[in-house]
């Protein structure tokens, strides 16, 4: 939603009060150009889970705008940490984000396994996200560890390669995933929906239609080679959400995972593909 005002303000005079950024991680990009476009507005982030009765982490203001790429400070009643195979990480290290506090839920309606796994002895909620702290203690979301690439033994974050695939203008939601492969266990492939100007029966030259090898190409101007998708889906539909506003990823990986071994099937090379 923001980024769709964002879009539509242009040079335009809008006296917005506030926006507020959450429910899933926003593009780089988008803070700053909203900031722009709407330069009245307080701008504020949030982090938190239905867990934690909403928004456990969060700050507004100037500290939003030097910072955009986080989501801030835990709240007054909330204490963080950040762990990797039981130890607890130093500012600067990824891992894990637990959190804890009054607001933290006691448990999944009789499902104590579940609640086993979620929550410590003490008391400490594991949210299933990799994050870290910086030296003052501002959160930076690094991806759902369910999310996570793994190609030959190298951790990839989706949020990276999507961000790369955002810094193309015409790009309106990107979704990096991983298909499976034979020799390195996954690939990293990514799914985009693109904005309305540019969609496939959009009026326009046939040079500004984005396609899965310009795509491709652009990204590898951004990321390391290993983190390149071997594989885009350029659609022209929005994707998919659930109720909070969350993209359907298992939905998606789906998808890719299909159309690359029905590629594979084919013969098709590992640099492009289309649905």
């Amino acid at each position: 939603m923001v980024a769709d005002l964002t879009d539509a303000a242009g040079d335009g005079n809008f006296a917005l009060e506030s926006l507020m950024f959450g429910g899933a991680p926003a593009p780089d990009s988008l803070a700053p150009r909203a900031h722009a476009a709407f330069p009245t507005a307080s701008m504020s982030q949030g982090y938190g889970l239905t867990e934690t009765s909403s928004v456990a982490v969060g700050f507004a203001g100037e500290d939003y705008i030097e910072r955009p790429k986080s989501c801030g400070l835990p709240t007054p009643v909330n204490d963080i940490l950040i762990v990797q195979d039981g130890l607890v990480m130093r500012p600067g290290e990824v891992g894990e984000v637990w959190l804890r506090g009054p607001n933290i839920m006691k448990g999944y309606w009789r499902d104590p396994a579940a609640t086993a796994k979620a929550l410590t002895r003490d008391g400490w909620f594991r949210t299933g996200d990799l994050g870290v702290l910086d030296e003052e203690g501002f959160l930076y979301i690094r991806d759902r560890i369910k999310d996570i690439i793994i190609r030959g033994g190298e951790n990839i974050d989706s949020v990276t390669v999507e961000n790369a695939l955002y810094a193309d203008d015409r790009v309106l939601e990107a979704a990096a995933v991983g298909v499976p492969d034979a020799r390195l266990g996954e690939l990293v492939a990514a799914v985009v929906s693109v904005k309305p100007a540019f969609r496939s029966d959009a009026p326009g030259r046939k040079e500004d239609k984005v396609t899965d090898a310009g795509l491709i190409a652009f990204a590898a101007q951004r990321l390391p080679r290993f983190a390149v998708p071997v594989m885009i889906i350029v659609q022209d539909e929005p994707f998919e959400r659930t109720p909070s506003g969350k993209i359907l990823k298992a939905d998606l990986r789906k998808v890719a995972a299909a159309a690359y071994a029905k590629r594979l099937a084919a013969g098709g090379s590992q640099q492009q593909a289309k649905l």
